[in-house]
C-alpha cells in the first residue's frame, strides 16, 4: 500500500490533534499510576472516533506500551505474587464470558462499579495489609480480576484494590500493575483481532500514536519519581474512583 494511501486511514487532522491529546493525557495518568489508561482514553477518545474504533486503539496502545514499559517494569514488580494474579486471571476470564451469556452486562457492570467504589473508600481510609496475601488468595483475586475482565472488560479493580491495599512499596505496586495490564492486553488484543476490531486504520493509528503515549507516559513516570507516597494513593483512588463511576454510569444507561 502506498504511503498516500495510508495516511487516508488517519482521522482528518483536526480530529487527529484532539485524538493524541487524549492519548497524552490518559497515558500521563497511566505512568504516574500504573494504571486508567482505557478507562481515561476509551470514552474520550469516542468523541473522535468510532466506539469500537476506541476500544480497539486503546489495547493496541496497552499492549504496545506495556511491551516498551516491561524492561524497567520486569526489575522492580513483584513477581511471586504477580505470577499468580495473571494465572488466576487466566482461569477466571472464559468463566467471566460464560457469566455473561446468562447475565446482564448492564448489571455486571454496576455490581462492579459499586465493589470498585468500596474498594476506592478502602485504600483512600488507609485500609492496608500487615502481609502480601499469600498463593490461594492472590489466585482467588485474579480471578475476580479475570470474572471482570470477561463480564465487562475490567480486569483492573481487583488488581488495583490487591496492590494498593498490600504493604508493597508503590514502586512495586505501579510495576506489578503496569505488567498485570501487558498480560491481560494479550488475550483482550487477540480476541479484538479475533473479530475484526483491529483493521487496518487502527494499526496505523495505533503506530501514530505511539510516541505520544510513550511521551505521556514518560511525564507521567516523572510526576511518579518527584511525588511521593501520600500523593500516588490520592491519585490512584482519584482513579478507582473516576473507574467506578464510568462503571455505573454505563451500566445504568444500558438497564
Amino acid at each position: 500500500m502506498a504511503l498516500h494511501d495510508w495516511l487516508g486511514l488517519l482521522p482528518s487532522l483536526d480530529r487527529l490533534a484532539e485524538a493524541l491529546a487524549v492519548v497524552f493525557a490518559a497515558a500521563a495518568l497511566r505512568g504516574f499510576t500504573g494504571f486508567g489508561f482505557a478507562i481515561a482514553a476509551v470514552p474520550l477518545l469516542s468523541l473522535f472516533i468510532s466506539p469500537s474504533s476506541a476500544v480497539a486503539l486503546a489495547l493496541g496502545l496497552q499492549f504496545l506500551g506495556g511491551i516498551l514499559d516491561f524492561p524497567a517494569a520486569s526489575r522492580d514488580c513483584h513477581w511471586p505474587s504477580l505470577r499468580w494474579l495473571i494465572v488466576g486471571s487466566t482461569i477466571g476470564s472464559p468463566f467471566g464470558v460464560a457469566l455473561l451469556s446468562v447475565a446482564p452486562a448492564s448489571g455486571a457492570r454496576i455490581v462492579i462499579g459499586l465493589l470498585t467504589l468500596v474498594a476506592a473508600i478502602l485504600v483512600g481510609g488507609g485500609f492496608g495489609l500487615s502481609a502480601v496475601p499469600g498463593r490461594l488468595w492472590t489466585i482467588a483475586m485474579g480471578l475476580a480480576a479475570g470474572l471482570c475482565n470477561g463480564v465487562a472488560a475490567m480486569p483492573g479493580p481487583a488488581a488495583v484494590a490487591f496492590y494498593m491495599t498490600s504493604p508493597l512499596g508503590r514502586l512495586q505496586v505501579r510495576a506489578s500493575l503496569l505488567v498485570f495490564f501487558l498480560a491481560t492486553s494479550v488475550a483482550a488484543l487477540g480476541s479484538a483481532a479475533a473479530v475484526g476490531l483491529m483493521g487496518r486504520d487502527t494499526v496505523v493509528l495505533s503506530i501514530v500514536a505511539l510516541p505520544v503515549m510513550w511521551v505521556g507516559t514518560w511525564c507521567g513516570a516523572q510526576g511518579f519519581h518527584r511525588g511521593d507516597a501520600k500523593l500516588h494513593r490520592r491519585v490512584s483512588v482519584l482513579c478507582l474512583a473516576g473507574i467506578a463511576a464510568a462503571s455505573i454510569a454505563k451500566g445504568l444507561s444500558e438497564l
